[in-house]
């Protein structure tokens, strides 16, 4: 119980630093008349509006292409499944900065596109600048995210009843209104999560739309970090920063909500046979998969693969073709700067990841026991647990911008000496990532039996031995996998260096942005790859599938010795 109070200490914490920074932001400079105007002027409402409105259509984008791409990863077999699959990985792992680079060099001003136009057509087409606009914004954000889409239906989609889908077709209902009826409905928690999850990333997108924006497309977040740095406009920071965080938390709510219902309707016969795979039926399925593929390959893949030709080749001036070199790849190992912005990077996102998942395993342990303790309680205990699991979900309606210019704020009042270290840098990342170790953590424990949990309990020789025993054991799969997203997400992480510009200190992120605003993209392309080959093994390796039945047994073993030496201990 003791590290369980630990964890509720840090999350207290955490949300007590939170409320601060934001309160420093709306009493700053005593302007808390002119913030509460401000809240409700046109121009921040219209900012607001099309910032919803990005988010929006980002979101739309990426259910309409990754619904259908979960349909056939889950209940068809063609070439490329397991590949398509696989995909999920890049938009945990990948920062937004190397997709935006990607995106710049296949269908910029001077990308492929561009080129391959002016070839054909002999100089005389215009170039396509689509890109700095809203469209290409929400082609960037809508396509980057439609994978986590398409992973999460497709896990949920592999598990629907067959029984309910073969009953239904032998009442005579057509496929389509087994798909309206049944399937769907099945469906819609985990289309309702991915969908909050997308939207709370597109709606928090910083680096994407700082690249893309063009006049009139900025949104709250590049807003905000504009008036706190360029204009110094603090009230116009804290009304938007306001306006931010409530709309964020009302996603929060909603998604808190979504997953309530989603925990009490699992009683939908999950446990009986899966729907199955079969072949592609028919010459319309095979059509629309393949036009949904083409577009996967040229507002996904392509840009990702021109961000690793583009590390590795010069192109001639005077002709569309280039040649291989390792030029710009030399040129940034030479610099000792590149490798003091790696060491950076590795510290912070180290010290970060290891804080995040210490707090996410303290808290679950901390929820596990209450539950434990509150299991045959009906006055209250529900509602507790509920709120209890909200509560992890708040720094998710903070973005980094926010907490970044809030700690600034703070900083200077309080505590001037944390202003410019690389300690708040390690602190805001481990605020900000913490909710998502502990969705993976405290998933893990909900699976471990009551059985198990009652016998450590009484065979436990003190109370952290359970925790050790048998926790640890079970959920080391989900630790490590927490532990490495949580550390991936250090590592791409460009918005809180950037924001809270600390002296003489680069991540490699912060370094890679920096050789792109210099127009040195091939060199931003090579130091794109080298964090990418740092976070994409790492999150790999993390989550690889680990022997759950060893496990079992292992710690059925550990329980025996236990119990044995605590019988021949009263025999004694």
């Amino acid at each position: 119980m003791a590290t369980a109070s630990g964890g509720f200490l840090f999350l207290s914490l955490v949300a007590l630093f939170v409320l601060a920074w934001l309160f420093s932001l709306l009493i700053g400079d005593g302007a808390s008349d002119s913030v509460v105007s401000l809240v409700f002027s046109p121009w921040v409402v219209k900012v607001a509006g099309r910032t919803l409105t990005l988010a929006l259509l980002s979101t739309l984008l990426s259910l309409v292409v990754g619904i259908p791409l979960s349909f056939f990863t889950a209940t068809r077999s063609f070439p490329g499944r397991r590949f398509l699959l696989s995909l999920s990985a890049i938009p945990l792992c990948l920062p937004p900065l190397l997709v935006a680079l990607g995106y710049v060099m296949f269908w910029g001003m001077q990308g492929v596109v561009n080129r391959l136009m002016m070839s054909f057509g002999g100089g005389s087409i215009a170039t396509s600048s689509f890109l700095y606009s809203p469209l290409g914004i929400v082609l960037a954000q809508g396509f980057y995210n439609f994978p986590l889409v398409m992973k999460t239906c497709a896990d949920a989609w592999s598990q629907l009843p067959k029984n309910q889908h073969d009953a239904a077709l032998l009442l005579g209902a057509s496929p389509w209104r087994v798909f309206r009826t049944i399937t769907l409905v099945q469906l819609l928690p985990a289309i309702a999560t991915s969908a909050m999850v997308v939207f709370l990333y597109c709606f928090f997108s910083f680096i994407i739309v700082l690249v893309f924006g063009g006049v009139g497309t900025t949104v709250l977040e590049v807003e905000i970090y504009q008036a706190a740095r360029s204009s110094l406009n603090f009230p116009l920071v804290a009304a938007l920063a306001l306006v931010e965080t409530a709309l964020a938390l009302a996603v929060v709510a909603l998604y808190s909500l979504v997953e309530g219902r989603g925990r009490e309707n699992k009683g939908l016969a999950w446990d009986s046979a899966g729907l199955g795979r079969k072949q592609v039926d028919g010459w319309r399925e095979a059509l629309f998969l393949g036009l949904l593929l083409v577009l996967v390959l040229l507002f996904f893949l392509l840009p990702l693969v021109q961000l690793v030709l583009s590390a590795f080749s010069v192109r001639n001036s005077s002709s569309f073709t280039g040649r291989l070199t390792l030029q710009y790849l030399q040129n940034l190992f030479s610099r000792a700067s590149f490798y003091l912005a790696l060491k950076n990077t590795l510290l912070t996102a180290s010290v970060s990841s290891v804080l995040a998942v210490i707090a996410a395993l303290f808290y679950s342990l901390l929820l596990r026991e209450w539950s434990r303790r509150r299991a045959g309680k009906l006055a209250g205990g529900g509602k507790s647990l509920f709120l209890g699991r909200v509560l992890p979900l708040l720094p998710m309606a903070v973005s980094s911008v926010v907490l970044a210019i809030g700690a600034t704020s703070l900083t200077v009042k309080v505590l001037p000496g944390l202003r410019g270290s690389p300690w708040m840098l390690v602190f805001l990342q481990a605020t900000l990532y913490w909710p998502f170790a502990f969705r993976q953590i405290s998933g893990a424990l909900d699976k471990v039996p009551s059985s198990l949990d009652d016998a450590a309990l009484m065979l436990a020789e003190f109370p952290l031995d359970r925790v050790f025993r048998v926790y640890l054991p079970l959920c080391r799969k989900n630790i490590l996998a927490a532990l490495g997203f949580c550390f991936a997400l250090g590592c791409g992480d460009t918005t809180l260096p950037l924001v809270l510009a600390i002296p003489r200190f680069e991540t490699l992120a912060l370094y890679t942005y920096n050789l792109a605003g210099s127009y040195r993209f091939n060199e931003a392309c090579c130091s794109g790859l080298v964090l990418a080959a740092l976070t994409m093994p790492i999150f790999f390796v993390s989550g690889r599938n680990l022997p759950r039945k060893g496990l079992k047994i292992t710690v059925r073993k550990r329980l025996k010795t236990t119990s044995r030496k605590n019988m021949e201990n009263e025999n004694a």
